[in-house]
């Protein structure tokens, strides 16, 4: 364990460490237990009176947790952005960087409130966790990627708890049996025995010593009260969450509806070839007359038409013609314009009679990848446009009115963001498609990543999701998150299963992310009424 002899190689070699763990506990390696004790690590390298110590020390776990989790962006822009392999590694590392920034802060606060405010790590850190979580998705247009909660996504009678709270509960559970397990460890082997008594120390003393013989003599191994009702609560929270997800996963969910998922496994470097149109559209039809006939929905991925789709009347009509041909829906991802002759990356709904049910344009675009923000201010980094592309935002999150139902549209990027998610289920929409393309990132963990997601969005919303991805992976995951099969990646062909249509509405979608505000109330009031009474009660834990 960490003393104030060892030397900062052990406390950086600490904090990669957390960095690690944190990374291998998301897909594709998926170690969720790990994530239980992922930032203890970083606990034994932080130290009291040293914020800019724990800060650098946090920021080196982030660096090393997030180049594991995102190294993919360099292969999306060097491979197939046109952007030379050092310009794309600078940028990755500046996502990097930015991300490691939020792992600083927690670590930094944490024990900052503990030092100047008497609020115990182990009360502040998960309710820091949360809030910098939330912060993080929404900030700068949000990058809600590889949160805590998403390393539990095989634990099905867990997770089932974010229809009730959100993820960002699930997020807390984990910082708050870290340091439970933390507490421990650091009272085993951090503390001295004295004559088989715990040796505990009051919490704001800075001399400890005449407050320990006092507590020896009149409290031998007896525990800070605070902290045994902590990890009481913090226990009983998990035995609650998988009571109620035991319980939640008793329900089956038997689909009348059948629906088609044609995966065409178009490369991106011939997808916007003119000369390779006509096959991707040949590929496309005839793999949905292969599999799709007589269903009731045929469902293509993100950009399958990569082109203008209204003003190539003499291709689309082949396309047009399919629904009433086959006897299907077909929903398909395209690019469209607006009025103002701006492109869109949408989505097209056709009905089996042939008609046009409705569209949808992405209204959460990626930066960087789809818009560049700020070029109007920034001119010189219009060749990032060039390199991904120049789309404008779609008006609105609501559902296509169909002859089949309502449903919802989130074009790969936007399935990140519960919010959306929650919209869009508001607004009605009984079942969701999410149409994406995954070409630009090879054989990486970026689509399991991604695919981990949207069974979060299920569980949420109450929804089955039926997953269209040009490269993989295709799937169709039911309101419970179970996953009952899936396309391979980089293969050509369809995913075929059953779903059907919802309208209840579950609790985090009715109140959305109260547990966000909870946990920013709760610090503002332990903040509060620590410092004031500056308590005096024993606790076993100091970094």
């Amino acid at each position: 364990m960490i003393t104030k002899t060892q030397n900062a190689k052990t406390k950086i070699a600490l904090s990669v460490l957390s960095g690690i763990l944190l990374a291998v506990i998301q897909p594709p390696t998926s170690l969720f237990p790990i994530a239980y004790m992922s930032l203890i690590p970083l606990f034994f390298a932080l130290e009291k009176n040293g914020f800019r110590h724990n800060f650098i020390m946090g920021f080196i776990t982030g660096v090393a947790a997030h180049l594991g989790q995102i190294y993919w962006v360099v292969i999306a822009m060097n491979r197939y952005g046109g952007i030379d392999i050092y310009t794309s590694v600078f940028i990755m590392l500046l996502l990097v960087f930015y991300l490691a920034i939020y792992i600083a802060c927690f670590a930094a606060l944490s024990v900052y409130l503990e030092d100047s405010l008497f609020v115990p790590v182990y009360i502040s850190a998960p309710f820091i966790w949360v809030l910098l979580e939330y912060i993080r998705g929404i900030f700068f247009t949000g990058f809600p990627w590889s949160f805590l909660a998403h390393s539990q996504h095989n634990v099905l009678s867990l997770i089932q708890i974010v229809s009730v709270t959100g993820t960002y509960f699930l997020s807390f559970l984990i910082v708050a049996v870290n340091c439970i397990i933390y507490q421990i460890l650091n009272a085993l082997y951090e503390r001295k025995r004295k004559k088989g008594s715990w040796v505990l120390v009051f919490q704001g003393s800075k001399d400890n010593t005449g407050a320990e013989k006092m507590l020896n003599a009149i409290a031998p191994r007896r525990i800070n009260a605070c902290f045994v009702v902590y990890v009481s609560v913090v226990l009983g929270l998990l035995g609650i969450s998988f009571c109620y997800g035991y319980a939640r996963l008793q329900s089956t969910h038997t689909g009348d509806l059948k629906a088609a998922i044609i995966q065409g496994n178009i490369r991106q470097d011939v997808k916007w070839d003119e000369a390779f149109k006509i096959k991707t559209i040949n590929t496309y039809l005839q793999k949905t007359g292969e599999f799709g006939r007589n269903s009731d929905i045929v469902v293509w991925p993100e950009t399958a038409m990569p082109f203008v789709f209204d003003d190539a009347p003499h291709i689309n009509k082949f396309i047009k013609e399919a629904p009433t041909l086959l006897n299907t829906n077909l929903l398909f991802g395209t690019v469209s314009k607006d009025k103002f002759g701006r492109y869109r990356n949408s989505a097209y709904f056709y009905q089996k009679d042939g008609q046009l049910a409705g569209t949808y344009s992405k209204v959460h675009l990626v930066p960087f990848g789809e818009y560049t923000p700020l070029i109007s201010y920034l001119p010189f980094l219009s060749w990032l446009t060039a390199a991904g592309g120049n789309f404008v935002p779609g008006e609105s999150h609501s559902p296509i009115n169909t002859s089949l139902g309502k449903i919802g549209i989130l074009i790969c990027y936007e399935g990140t963001f519960p919010s959306i998610t929650i919209e869009t289920v508001r607004r009605g929409a009984q079942v969701l498609f999410n149409l994406t393309k995954y070409a630009w990132y090879d054989k990486t963990s970026a689509p399991d990543q991604h695919l981990v997601f949207y069974v979060f969005r299920a569980i949420e919303s109450d929804r089955y999701v039926l997953r269209a991805a040009n490269t993989g992976i295709s799937t169709i995951i039911d309101p419970r998150g179970r996953i009952n099969g899936q396309t391979g990646l980089f293969e050509e062909g369809a995913y075929v299963g059953t779903f059907s249509l919802k309208n209840e509405k579950t609790a985090y979608v009715a109140y959305g992310d109260c547990f966000v505000l909870f946990s920013f109330l709760f610090l503002l009031a332990a903040c509060a009424s620590v410092s004031y009474t500056h308590l005096t009660l024993p606790t076993i834990y100091s970094v």
